[in-house]
């Protein structure tokens, strides 16, 4: 049986496609990407027209595609870029009004932990802490014998970071510097782990773009999803320089992100610096897989 998800985020709207297996798994048989930016058509603390009808568009041409693939069961949730707007209600009617599609909207705890959900399904983290930094939200799992102990989301991600410190596409060194005082700062606020974990998973985009540069820089094969903090750090050191090496490893690895890289990598750099200790896993699942399994196949809708 194949299913549809659509993740509807601040940076990115993404659909997957999966196909479901006996005994709860699942094969992903392809995905597609539109990079709306939602998170830039936010006025007033509330998500545009132009923003409803961005994610409306991007959300028909999906419809299209499944159509031409003959899935049927399609099911959209939302994370910040509909949590963190004040017309919430407005926008999910005008997107069920012009696409028929009914958009769940996760709260902050439940994308946490539905991330942490999926990446169970390609590393078994029993013990540590998950991240996932998005385009308007960062969520942190703190876990202890396979059991959550605090799903938190944070109001800062790699666009909104983007959006109100950076003047241009590059940013400047002050920028930069204003950029890692907010990440600081969000951070100082969190309820962290008292002690840093031997490993760490990262999930989403960010975290896959940063293991793609990552995998370039130091010349390894794709399949490598391993870091460690040290080579994290380095390689933050290296982007910042913002010079023709540091664009090239950008434009070569993820040139769709080349305006909200280096916020990311920043915010993801101050995360592992507090939260791992040895190890950072990057799962290539996330808060997609977990809604499909803890959403769909296990409510058996």
């Amino acid at each position: 049986m194949k299913y549809a998800v659509v993740d509807l985020g601040s940076n990115t709207i993404r659909l997957s496609v999966y196909n479901t297996l006996p005994g709860g798994g699942f094969d992903l048989l392809f995905s597609e990407k539109e990079m709306a930016g939602l998170a830039n058509e936010v006025s007033g603390g509330a998500l545009s027209q132009t923003g409803i009808r961005r994610a409306c568009d991007a959300l028909r041409r999906f419809q299209r595609l499944l159509e031409l693939c003959g899935v049927e069961r399609v099911k959209v949730f939302a994370t910040a870029s509909l949590r963190n707007v004040r017309n919430t209600k407005e926008a999910v009617d005008a997107i069920r009004r012009e696409t028929g599609l009914l958009v769940e909207v996760l709260s902050g705890d439940e994308e946490a932990e539905l991330g942490y959900y999926g990446a169970l399904r390609t590393l078994d983290l029993r013990s540590g802490a998950m991240f996932d930094i998005g385009g308007g939200s960062t969520e942190i799992v703190e876990v202890e014998k396979g059991r959550i102990l605090r799903a938190q989301s944070l109001p800062v991600g790699s666009l909104n970071l983007f959006d109100r410190y950076v003047s241009k596409i590059w940013p400047k060194r002050r920028e930069l510097e204003a950029i890692t005082q907010a990440a600081g700062k969000a951070l100082h606020a969190a309820e962290l782990p008292k002690e840093r974990a031997e490993r760490v998973c990262g999930v989403g985009g960010t975290a896959r773009a940063v293991l793609k540069i990552a995998n370039a820089y130091y010349d390894r094969p794709a399949v490598e999803r391993r870091l460690t903090p040290g080579q994290l750090q380095e390689l933050t050191e290296v982007l910042c320089r913002r010079d023709a090496d540091a664009r090239k490893l950008i434009l070569r690895s993820c040139p769709d992100r080349i305006h909200t890289i280096l916020p990311g990598l920043m915010m993801m750099n101050a995360v592992c610096e507090a939260l791992c200790e040895k190890e950072i896993y990057v799962s290539r699942y996330g808060v997609r897989e977990g809604y499909l399994c803890r959403r769909i196949l296990e409510s058996g809708i």
